[in-house]
C-alpha cells in the first residue's frame, strides 16, 4: 500500500482520523484514494468523492476520475447524462428528448442513430463502462468543453 500515515502531511492524518471517527469511514478505503490520487487531493476532493461513490459506484467514480481526473469530480453530476446501453441508445435519448430541433420528427422518418451517435455526439460526449453488477456500461458524460 501507500506510505505510512507517519509519513503523511499532519493535515492528511487529521483528516482521515476525523473521517474515519466522525463518519466511520473506512480507513483503507481513504488510504487506497490517497494512493492513487494523493494527499493534497484528498484534502480537497475526498468528501466529494466518497459521496459520489456511496450514490453511483467505485467503480465508476473512479472510472471518471481516470478519464477527466479527480479534480473534475466536483463537475461529475452535471456531467453526467445518465446510463444507456449503446452509444446508439443515448442518440435516440437525444434525439428526442434534448435536442430541440429532433424532438418532433414524424413517426415515417427514419434516423441513423448510430450515425448521430458516431458523427455528432461522440465528440462532445464521453462514455464510460463499468463491469459491476449494480452500474453496468454505457454511463454517458459531458465533454469537459461544456463546463
Amino acid at each position: 500500500m501507500g506510505k505510512p500515515t507517519g509519513q503523511m502531511q499532519e493535515s492528511t492524518r487529521e483528516l482521515l482520523d476525523e473521517y474515519n471517527n466522525i463518519w466511520n469511514w473506512d480507513y483503507n478505503e481513504m488510504c487506497r484514494f490517497i494512493e492513487n490520487y494523493g494527499e493534497t487531493e484528498f484534502q480537497t476532493y475526498y468528501q466529494t468523492y466518497h459521496r459520489l461513490c456511496e450514490d453511483y459506484g467505485t467503480e465508476l467514480v473512479d472510472n471518471f476520475a481516470q478519464e477527466f481526473d479527480v479534480d473534475t469530480v466536483e463537475h461529475f453530476e452535471d456531467m453526467y447524462e445518465g446510463q444507456f446501453e449503446t452509444g446508439k441508445d443515448f442518440a435516440e435519448y437525444w434525439c428526442n428528448e434534448v435536442n430541440e430541433a429532433t424532438m418532433n420528427l414524424p413517426d415515417w422518418l427514419s434516423v441513423d442513430y448510430d450515425n448521430i451517435w458516431e458523427t455528432r455526439l461522440s465528440n462532445d460526449y464521453v462514455e464510460i463502462d463499468c463491469n459491476m453488477e449494480d452500474h453496468t456500461y454505457g454511463h454517458i458524460f459531458k465533454n469537459l468543453k461544456w463546463i
